[in-house]
């Protein structure tokens, strides 16, 4: 069976869960509860020239949270054990099917007929197998990603709705290298306070 076969689970397999550590993050306006956060609320205070009302907005990087989030290293050390247990239980089964092809090649100059055609078809079925098994994995890892990935961005979310409001903003956006926001200005950088206010929600619920 040709390697590419093969390599088709490792691709999927080890595809980035990208969206997985991208996240919008949107809270309601809310006064601020505690006078340690007022002097973050106030650098970042920005008026909106139609309405004349005063904007509490800041921003994260979302690359940053991702690295020091520890719900975050939790979700990839996870889906990084799902697709290692894949890639094991697929190796294992490819080991034995080139093993077995070796056998065939080294041994048939001298085979018979009927005995090569019972060691081909051993092969031909080991060969099937093989891809039904790429085939299941495959999906159980989709779908494992999947769940942990929903989980992930809802209770992330819910995080954020209380972190938001305790801290007085009507909007935290979510800034990254390349993504949409093409400049942030570094004083409405929040990102080491909310890693820090996401670590302790995350504690809280462990």
């Amino acid at each position: 069976m040709k390697n590419s076969t093969h390599q088709i689970l490792y691709v999927s397999l080890f595809s980035a869960v990208g969206f997985l550590l991208f996240m919008q993050f949107f809270t309601n306006d809310s006064k601020m509860e505690k006078s340690e956060n007022k002097e973050i609320i106030q650098s970042n205070l920005i008026v909106n020239r139609d309405s004349g009302n005063v904007v509490n907005i800041a921003y994260v990087n979302s690359d940053t949270v991702s690295k020091y989030y520890e719900y975050a290293k939790k979700i990839q050390k996870d889906l990084t054990n799902k697709r290692s247990e894949a890639e094991n239980q697929i190796k294992s089964k490819y080991f034995a099917y080139e093993s077995l092809v070796k056998e065939f090649e080294k041994a048939s100059p001298i085979m018979g007929d009927r005995e090569k055609m019972e060691k081909a078809q051993k092969i031909r079925l080991l060969e099937q197998e093989i891809m039904q098994v790429e085939q299941q994995l495959s999906a159980q890892v989709s779908k494992e990603e999947l769940r942990l990935t929903e989980g992930y961005i809802m209770k992330t979310n819910e995080f954020m709705q209380d972190i938001g409001q305790r801290l007085g903003y009507d909007y935290v956006m979510s800034y990254r290298v390349g993504g949409a926001m093409l400049y942030a200005n570094p004083s409405h950088d929040i990102t080491n306070e909310i890693i820090e206010l996401l670590n302790q929600e995350y504690k809280n619920i462990k």
